[in-house]
C-alpha cells in the first residue's frame, strides 16, 4: 500500500501555458524561461532536475494526504476531529493505527503546525504507507475542557484496549469506486479476509506509552509575537496567517507518560526535559509524568525513542527499513517515468519536468521557483494558515 505517494503513469499534465494564470505563482524570472538550443541541459543539470523531481514526489505525498479524510480532520485547522469518546474502530478509521502517539486537542489551531513539525524532523520525506504518521488527533469532548489529566489518561487506555482487541479481527476491504483495479498497491489488498496485522495495520510501539495534550494554554501568556493594533477579525488572511506563523514556535503542549510503557526497551523519562521553573512539570518525587514543552521538542522527543526503540527491537527496525526502501524505490520509478514522458513531449511539455528544471535555475541563483515554497517540504508556509488549511 503505497498511498498517499504519486504513481508512475504513462502521460502527465502538460506545463502550464505561457498566457495561463498559473505562471503567475511562480517566480516570473524563470517561468517564462524556456529550454532551447543554446541552454540545452547538460548530464549534471539533468542529475539536478532529477534530484527536484523527488522533491515533487514527497510534496505531493505531503499535499494530498492532508487534504483528503481522516487526515484532513485534525492537521487542516477544520472543525470535523472525531471526540475521543466517539471513536470506534470501524474498517474506515484506518488512522487509528500506525501512528506513534494521539494528539487530544482543546486548541485545534496547531494542527497544521504539528503536521509540518513531523515532516521537517524527516527532512520532509517520513514513511507514510498504511496510514503511518506522527498521531491521531482527537478532540477533547466539552465535558473534559477544565482538562483532567487522569481521565484523558483513561479515554487513551480503553482507546488502546479497544484496538488491542480488534488487531486479529478479520477485515475485508472492499473498493467499488476502482472496478477492475482492485490489485492498486495504493490501497490495502482488496476482497480477501485478513486480520488488521496481516494488512499491515498495528498499534504504534509509543502508541499506549506516550500522548500529547493541546490545552487551552498552548499559546504563552506572555509572548514576544503580539498582534499589530491595527489586526483586526477584518485583517486578510495573509496578515493573520503571518502573525500566527510567528507565533507558533513560542506554543507548548503537553506531553504525558501514561505508565503503560513495560513493552518499551526502557521506561519513558522526560528528565531531559525538564524546566524547574515550570509548575506543570514532575511532583517533587523525582518521577516527571508531564512536561509542557514546545512542539518541536515533543515531536523530535518522541522521534528520537522511536529510534531509539528500533534499535532495540529488531522486528520494528526491519519493518521501517522495509518501508523505506519501498518508499524510495516509489520514487525513483516515478521519476524514471516522468522522465520518459518527458523525452517524448520534450522537458518542457511536462509538467513536473517543467518545475523540476526552474526549481534548478533558481536555486543555482540563491532563489526559489515556487512563491510559496517553504511548508512541511518546503511549500506555502504562510498558507498553512489561511483557507482550509
Amino acid at each position: 500500500m503505497l498511498w498517499p505517494y504519486p504513481v508512475p503513469s504513462p502521460t502527465y499534465p502538460a506545463a502550464p501555458r505561457e498566457e495561463s494564470r498559473s505562471r503567475a505563482q511562480f517566480n516570473q524570472k524563470y517561468a517564462h524561461k524556456t529550454l532551447n538550443a543554446s541552454n540545452r541541459l547538460t548530464m549534471d543539470e539533468l542529475e539536478l532536475v532529477r534530484r527536484h523531481l523527488s522533491d515533487l514526489f514527497y510534496e505531493a505525498a505531503a499535499l494530498r494526504l492532508r487534504f483528503q479524510p481522516p487526515f484532513s480532520h485534525g492537521w487542516s485547522r477544520t472543525l470535523l476531529m472525531p471526540k475521543s469518546a466517539e471513536v470506534s474502530l470501524r474498517t474506515d478509521e484506518l488512522d487509528l493505527w500506525n501512528k506513534q502517539t494521539a494528539v487530544y486537542f482543546i486548541d485545534r489551531r496547531l494542527g497544521a503546525y504539528i503536521y509540518r513539525e513531523w515532516h521537517r524532523v524527516h527532512d520532509g520525506r517520513p514513511n507514510l504507507q498504511r496510514y503511518n504518521f506522527f498521531a491521531k488527533a482527537l478532540q477533547v469532548t466539552k465535558s473534559l475542557e477544565s482538562f483532567d489529566v487522569a481521565a484523558v489518561i483513561d479515554i487513551h487506555r480503553r482507546l488502546c484496549n479497544s484496538m488491542s482487541a480488534k488487531l486479529n479481527k478479520e477485515v475485508v476491504f472492499r473498493y467499488p469506486f476502482l472496478a477492475g483495479e482492485v490489485e492498486s498497491t495504493n490501497f490495502p489488498q482488496a476482497n480477501i479476509a485478513k486480520t488488521w496485522r496481516e494488512h499491515g495495520f498495528t498499534m504504534g510501539h509509543l502508541f499506549r506509552a506516550v500522548l500529547l495534550v493541546a490545552d487551552e494554554n498552548v499559546i504563552p501568556k506572555t509572548c514576544p509575537v503580539q498582534p499589530e493594533s491595527e489586526l483586526s477579525d477584518d485583517s486578510t488572511l495573509k496578515e493573520i496567517a503571518a502573525w500566527l506563523e510567528r507565533l507558533m514556535p513560542e506554543c507548548r503542549v503537553l506531553m504525558v507518560r501514561t505508565g503503560d510503557d513495560a513493552h518499551l526497551s526502557r521506561p519513558v523519562s522526560f528528565a531531559s526535559l525538564v524546566d524547574p521553573l515550570n509548575s506543570d512539570q514532575g511532583d517533587g518525587s523525582g518521577q516527571v509524568d508531564m512536561v509542557r514543552v514546545t512542539v518541536p521538542v515533543a515531536v523530535r522527543f518522541l522521534h528520537e525513542l522511536q529510534v531509539q526503540e528500533e534499535a532495540a527491537y529488531l522486528d520494528l527496525r526491519r519493518v521501517a527499513d522495509r518501508m523505506t526502501e519501498d518508499r524510495e524505490r516509489a520514487c525513483r520509478e516515478w521519476v524514471d517515468s516522468v522522465m520518459r514522458h518527458a523525452e517524448d513531449v520534450g522537458m518542457d511539455g511536462n509538467m513536473y519536468t517543467w518545475k523540476a528544471v526552474r526549481r534548478m535555475w533558481a536555486a543555482r541563483d540563491g532563489e526559489t521557483f515556487s512563491d510559496g515554497q517553504g511548508d512541511e517540504t518546503r511549500l506555502f508556509p504562510l498558507y498553512s494558515w489561511t483557507s482550509i488549511w
